[in-house]
């Protein structure tokens, strides 16, 4: 019987000295809610010394917003024994002796006594970690990118201003949704293989290293996006601190830089086209004027001066060509600038005008189509195009008479396409992409005038509006030309111009 009653008493003394000892308030009360033990912690973390604890009503530690709930709570744990926290899903405070608050977790355990069921409470002061929570969700919403938090079923936990900001979401809009809902449809259904396959192998990284990736706005507009991927340990398990970057701007500066640099390339090519040609077309018409001048000065020292008329007209014909050629050269160096301010623009009407200008030779007709349109464009350099192309095509033609047709299409919703067609010789197949180069011509300088750049500065203007040209021939006769004018050039002029 005694060596009994010394196993209870060591058994109640080793429970005791482990309540002692424990790093946590422990507290426990009986079915009333009376207090029948605490240990140092407690009377550490509440104010209270043990005496005064002892025999009160647990509410002694609960905010006065509380108490009323508490009977209530703590027969509901009563009428199902077991060990649990207390208060999942909610935020629960502890009142010191002097009347402050503060955060804290609950554990409830049943003890079996000789004087029935008690409650073992394990309560821990949770204040330094609710204030690096505190500290945390300040950094991640001070961040000038968006952060969202999510858990490992992909349901978003916390986002800061700059998400809200980015996807045009409301926080309470995006709390407790599948992190799917700021992305694309197109890529959801991988979403959670790469989601399982981070979970699996945590580790700060960037996400779709190598691969475009694209969030989705609430309205539905799609933007380029950078994510690093951070795994947070916490208390409810694993979580992604996802840092989401608009890199919308960059993305733009960065095709702007491609377009430069492809321009630029553009450039030197043009540039050292010119070089290689123009030793020969600039120089040709002053070694012509050099011979000239040898044969009038040889003529006036032999007194022959009846053929010094013939030579002062060829002369005058090698200058006109060489200042013709300087001006187209400085007619393409021009070409293309997206400069100046869009105006209304009937085309039947411009084209009827730029042709009449050409001072055609009487046997040269026009014919345009009775549907041309008239819209909001530059009208310079349409004029230019429409000047070129008339006067290649009157220039190159073989015979007195020859009829020209303007005529169009709409290809898209953002292009007309314009065809100017002649009855001339036409281009063989093989030459049509060497006409568009400078400086060349398929007949001989002295056949027709000119200086080989008509249709290059066609193709360059074009080009520079968006646009493209192509030739249709046979060979035999016949050509058209086609290119293609954008719809909405203000649109370009504004993309074009510095913000």
């Amino acid at each position: 019987m005694n060596d009994g009653i010394g196993d209870i008493e060591r058994a109640n003394l080793r429970f005791r000295q482990v309540v002692e000892a424990a790093p946590t308030a422990m507290v426990m009360v009986n079915k009333a809610g009376l207090i029948e033990m605490v240990n140092t912690q407690t009377e550490i973390i509440f104010g209270y010394s043990r005496a005064e604890l002892l025999g009160q009503v647990i509410d002694i530690l609960l905010p006065e917003r509380f108490r009323h709930q508490h009977p209530h709570h703590r027969a509901s744990f009563f009428s199902d024994l077991s060990p649990r926290a207390m208060g999942t899903g909610r935020d629960l405070y502890g009142r010191r002796k002097d009347g402050s608050e503060f955060p804290v977790e609950v554990g409830l355990n049943p003890i079996e006594t000789d004087d029935g069921v008690k409650v073992l409470s394990a309560i821990t002061d949770i204040s330094a970690r609710k204030r690096m929570e505190e500290r945390f969700r300040q950094v991640v919403e001070a961040a000038p990118n968006a952060m969202v938090m999510v858990n490992k079923a992909g349901l978003i936990e916390m986002v800061n201003t700059q998400a809200e900001i980015i996807f045009g979401y409301s926080r309470d809009e995006l709390l407790g949704q599948v992190i799917d809902i700021l992305l694309p449809e197109r890529f959801r259904h991988q979403h959670p293989h790469h989601r399982a396959s981070f979970f699996s192998d945590l580790s700060p990284r960037a996400m779709g290293t190598g691969r475009d990736l694209y969030g989705r706005r609430k309205d539905g507009s799609e933007f380029p996006v950078e994510v690093g991927l951070n795994p947070i340990e916490t208390d409810d398990g694993v979580k992604v601190l996802s840092a989401i970057t608009d890199i919308s701007a960059r993305v733009k500066a960065s095709e702007k830089l491609a377009e430069h640099r492809d321009e630029l390339e553009r450039s030197n090519k043009e540039l050292a086209t010119f070089a290689y040609v123009a030793s020969h077309d600039l120089k040709s018409p002053l070694r012509g004027i050099f011979q000239i001048s040898h044969w009038i000065e040889e003529d006036l020292n032999n007194g022959q001066t009846h053929a010094i008329p013939d030579h002062m007209n060829l002369l005058r014909g090698r200058l006109r060509r060489m200042e013709h050629l300087l001006d187209d050269l400085l007619a393409y160096s021009r070409a293309g600038r997206l400069e100046g301010s869009a105006s209304q623009v009937e085309v039947g009407r411009l084209a009827q005008n730029v042709f009449e200008m050409q001072a055609p030779p009487e046997g040269f007709t026009l014919v345009v189509a009775e549907d041309l349109p008239t819209f909001t464009t530059l009208a310079t350099p349409l004029e230019q195009v429409l000047r070129n192309l008339f006067a290649n095509a009157i220039k190159h033609h073989d015979r007195t008479e020859g009829h020209i047709n303007l005529s169009w299409r709409v290809v898209s919703k953002n292009y007309y396409e314009f065809s100017v067609t002649d009855d001339g010789p036409g281009i063989s197949p093989e030459y049509q992409e060497r006409v568009y180069i400078m400086f060349q011509t398929l007949r001989p300088r002295d056949e027709v005038e000119g200086s080989g750049m008509g249709l290059a500065l066609v193709k360059k203007i074009v080009e520079a509006y968006g646009g493209t040209t192509g030739i249709v021939s046979d060979g035999i006769r016949g050509t058209s030309i086609r290119f293609t004018w954008p719809i909405n050039i203000e649109g370009r002029l504004a993309s074009a111009s510095p913000s």
